[in-house]
């Protein structure tokens, strides 16, 4: 038995949840994948995988021997990375995925960063304003909002928060008013941001802390927040919209801030990779650039 070739087997399937699927990843047969795990298991003398015909498991040894393969699997891809440091942190390709407007108004400066660090490494870089599979999808990193990583087995680090405003343009406020507290939007037209993610209650915060559970009269729902801003813009009615989106729309007088008196909880963005002993030294380089560029700005 190739006892590293099984760790390596082992862990794709305990990855994918699948034999199929880590077969695919691995380009070899299905029923040698279950063949290499049934001697695997019968060298160990325990059950890794609890199988039946609805669904498959780890079991406890399983779930130990999974971390114990990926350090120790971990640690001959980093010797090697160590060996080839040269090649493998100057050239090749990483794939990264975040969120289309997040990425076009904060993340230029990182890439621009990293593209002069790094000139032969070709970054593909994709935007998805929805749920992605890192390993599935083979990305090597996701910049997402935290609340679209809960459940994902990969490692993430903090990068950066967002402020939200609640926000309309001169012309609706001319024509409506301007609601004093956040009750009143049930009283106004209201731009929704619907996802898999949203919530159509928006809770407020008072000045003492106080939160206050609003549910505002959706009259524009869309699936798109540039489009939210736009029908704000257009004086269609108030959006609730991230600080980054929006700040020079308020500079320049062309959105106006409604109800600044509260708040509303801010938004975290994090960096999704997976487990640090299978970075590459150029996923690890991009990593620590895209920490330290909005550590220095959120300070």
């Amino acid at each position: 038995m190739d006892a590293l070739n099984s760790m390596r087997v082992f862990v794709k399937v305990a990855e994918f949840n699948s034999f199929a699927r880590a077969s695919e990843a691995l380009d070899i047969a299905v029923p040698r994948t279950s063949r290499i795990i049934s001697e695997l298991e019968d060298h160990l003398g325990t059950r890794l995988l609890q199988r039946t015909t609805r669904k498959m498991s780890l079991t406890e040894p399983g779930r130990i021997y999974l971390e114990r393969c990926r350090q120790i699997l971990g640690e001959i891809e980093e010797t090697y990375l160590m060996l080839s440091a040269n090649a493998v942190s100057t050239s090749g390709r990483i794939r990264v995925v975040a969120p289309a407007l997040f990425a076009q108004r904060k993340l230029a400066p990182v890439l621009a960063a990293y593209q002069r660090a790094y000139p032969n490494v070709v970054v593909e870089f994709v935007l998805a304003d929805r749920t992605v599979d890192l390993i599935e999808e083979e990305f090597d990193l996701g910049i997402l909002p935290a609340r679209r990583i809960h459940g994902m087995s990969q490692i993430s680090r903090h990068l950066t928060h967002t402020d939200f405003y609640v926000c309309a343009a001169p012309s609706y406020i001319d024509a409506h008013g301007s609601p004093k507290h956040p009750l009143d939007l049930a009283n106004h037209a209201y731009l929704a941001f619907r996802t898999e993610h949203s919530n159509e209650e928006v809770v407020f915060h008072a000045v003492d802390g106080t939160p206050i559970a609003a549910h505002p009269k959706a009259s524009f729902v869309c699936n798109n927040i540039g489009m939210v801003r736009e029908s704000a813009l257009a004086g269609m009615g108030i959006a609730t919209l991230s600080a980054y989106l929006v700040e020079d729309d308020i500079r320049t007088g062309r959105l106006q801030r409604v109800l600044p008196e509260y708040h509303l909880a801010d938004r975290e963005f994090r960096i999704v990779y997976s487990t640090r002993k299978f970075q590459s030294l150029k996923v690890k380089a991009f990593i620590d650039l895209a920490v330290e560029h909005f550590r220095e700005r959120d300070v």
